[in-house]
């Protein structure tokens, strides 16, 4: 992973920057994976909680459903004005440590207080607003990380992709490893389990995350500047809402589809997805070769399209042995879009890292909101192997987005001799 300064697309000031590291910046330098680790434990913290809200507020509670949708939607409302907030403060150069622990330490007061306090309105106006500053962490860690490549003097297209990668490890493990505490422990020590990891995780990030790191491009906002207006970025954000929507929509329905509908054993949604993550990973490992050959933009366009055919050949699924080998090209579309999307993002303004990621972060959630949301309804009105078609048509539209819109002016730069 290491780079070798401008011969590997890094801007020269990355180039620059290397040359005179501060200590713990060198020590990151040569051990690149501490930021990689600080990464995954967070991955692995928050994706731990996240399959138990629904549980939580149904059975825990004894809740409506509909009710789940109140704290949705509060909790996104929170994560987009902390991202925006976050990106910009970033690009102002306010130090990232203090962004992250932020977000980490509300996270870990979040999960403490629904183990303390398993009462509805607990939930929906204090957790859900202190959940929703945590997942800003998310945004922080990936500009860190942009930022941390560009430093460093490496690849920043692979190194984007090794960070997508340790995300996708963390959901691998974190929402099965809860689940299974919970179903032994309950609720109030699956919680205080997961604010035990944020705790470690926030060791972690204060051991390996400088005091002083900020970005270092010339051109970062300052205090009490506005952002510029920016087309590209918006329209780049646009082919990712409707990719990732895609998948939310299609994951929220796969368990009922596949057991109510298919008529499949109910552990068949679990051995998809451990297939799709697998294959996932390793197509993510291989994304930086593929840009090379194509670009970010053609590369995102071959996998809204192979969105939009393996959602086409699922809706035809029958048996166990189709879904599993359908599987592998979910993994496929979905490994190419999560090892490319965010780089694809960050190229429309590769001097505001801090605002393009949150963009890319918060398009990504608000994505997982309304696919969750049209999920439920659609599902409701028809079955949920309508909601497949809705998917299909979400990735053709990604596709065709993609088809018309220009490539970033930065991408090819960012590429060279990558």
């Amino acid at each position: 992973m290491q780079g070798d300064g401008a011969g590997n697309g890094v801007s020269d000031v990355g180039a620059g920057q290397k040359a005179g590291l501060s200590p713990i910046m060198a020590v990151l330098d040569r051990y690149p994976f501490l930021v990689l680790g600080l990464l995954l434990v967070g991955a692995f913290a928050s994706s731990s909680a996240a399959p138990l809200a629904g549980l939580y507020v149904v059975e825990g509670l004894g809740q409506a459903p509909w009710k789940l949708s109140l704290v949705a939607i509060v909790q996104v409302c929170v994560t987009l004005i902390v991202n925006r907030t976050f990106g910009r403060a970033i690009d102002r150069a306010v130090p990232v440590k203090f962004l992250l622990v932020t977000s980490i330490l509300c996270f870990g007061i979040g999960m403490t207080l629904l183990g303390l306090f398993q009462i509805y309105w607990v939930y929906l106006g204090i957790a859900s607003i202190l959940l929703g500053i945590g997942s800003g962490a998310l945004s922080v860690m990936y500009s860190f990380g942009r930022l941390f490549a560009e430093q460093t003097g490496r690849d920043v297209v692979k190194f984007n992709g090794f960070l997508r990668m340790q995300t996708s490890l963390g959901w691998m493990v974190g929402p099965a490893a809860s689940l299974s505490f919970y179903g032994v422990y309950g609720f109030a020590p699956t919680y205080y389990a997961i604010a035990g990891l944020a705790a470690i995780w926030c060791v972690t990030c204060l051991v390996i995350v400088p005091g002083a790191f900020k970005t270092h491009h010339p051109n970062s906002l300052k205090t009490g500047q506005k952002v510029p207006f920016n087309f590209g970025l918006l329209s780049a954000c646009v082919p990712v809402f409707f990719i990732g929507a895609a998948n939310v929509v299609f994951v929220s329905a796969m368990p009922l589809y596949f057991s109510t509908e298919l008529g499949l054993v109910a552990s068949s949604a679990g051995f998809a997805l451990t297939v799709k993550c697998f294959v996932e990973v390793v197509v993510i490992y291989f994304c930086a070769t593929l840009i090379k050959r194509v670009g970010e933009r053609k590369g995102m366009l071959i996998a809204a399209l192979l969105g939009a055919v393996f959602f086409g050949l699922i809706y035809h699924a029958t048996t166990l042995v189709d879904v599993l080998a359908l599987a592998t090209l979910d993994g496929i579309y979905y490994g190419i879009f999560a090892g490319i999307s965010m780089t694809f993002v960050q190229n429309f303004a590769t001097d505001q890292p801090g605002v393009a990621t949150s963009y890319y972060v918060s398009t990504l959630f608000v994505g997982g909101l309304i696919g969750n949301l049209l999920t439920g309804v659609v599902a409701s009105a028809f079955d949920f192997q309508t909601t497949v078609l809705m998917a299909c048509s979400f990735a053709f539209v990604g596709a065709v987005v993609l088809a018309v819109m220009r490539d970033a002016k930065h991408s090819a730069t960012v590429r060279q001799g990558s």
